[in-house]
């Protein structure tokens, strides 16, 4: 017969406090998500199933959980956008990419305006890998040949920025679907950039 107990001591301790604080960004995006940014600190906790106290001594006020929550976001987002950039076909890459960032904004709900419109210094600054990747992925396919020779990258990667940080996509998703609004937008791009086969009666 065993007599092995569960694990106590400063181990275990550090395992209840890691799970904890999962628990609380959990239930921070939930909520959050529901109410923006006037949502209770006690709701948070009450939805995590710990006591106020317990979320404080992981997070000393509303801005630290926020910026942990956003953290959090970007990180699974970049890993997002990587695995879609390295997508055989330049033009799946591009959709996928599109489609994570407006997986992302749906995800954060009444949240995501209040992101948007800049309220959140914790997402400043962040926008830098985002741009880069996406660069990158139009200059891979105008070296393939799938986009055209003289798209202005900038501008191109200006423009979908634009997109999700000026309010646009949230107005969109609402008259169709995030998943809508992320097809039409990649569309619209595609379209756009995509390298033209002339004819063989062109003189």
């Amino acid at each position: 017969m065993s007599n092995r107990l569960a694990p106590t001591g400063p181990k275990a301790a550090r395992s209840d406090a890691l799970a904890n604080r999962d628990r609380i960004l959990e239930a921070a995006r939930d909520v959050f998500a529901r109410r923006g940014l006037g949502a209770e600190m006690k709701e948070i906790a009450e939805r995590a199933g710990v006591g106020v106290g317990t979320l404080y001594r992981h997070f000393e006020g509303r801005d630290a959980l926020l910026s942990a929550l956003l953290q959090l976001t970007k990180e699974h987002l970049l890993q997002q956008l990587r695995t879609a950039v390295e997508r055989d076909d330049p033009r799946e890459a591009l959709r996928a990419m599109i489609g994570a960032g407006t997986e992302v904004c749906e995800q954060f709900g009444a949240l995501t305006e209040a992101m948007l419109a800049g309220q959140l210094n914790e997402l400043h600054g962040g926008h830098a890998e985002f741009t880069e990747l996406f660069a990158n992925l139009l200059q891979r396919g105008i070296r393939e040949g799938v986009f055209r020779s003289d798209v202005d990258v900038p501008a191109v990667v200006a423009i979908v920025e634009s997109v999700f940080t000026s309010g646009t996509l949230l107005r969109f998703a609402a008259d169709r679907s995030y998943r809508g609004a992320a097809d039409a937008i990649a569309d619209f791009i595609l379209v756009a950039i995509a390298q033209t086969t002339r004819g063989t009666d062109d003189n």
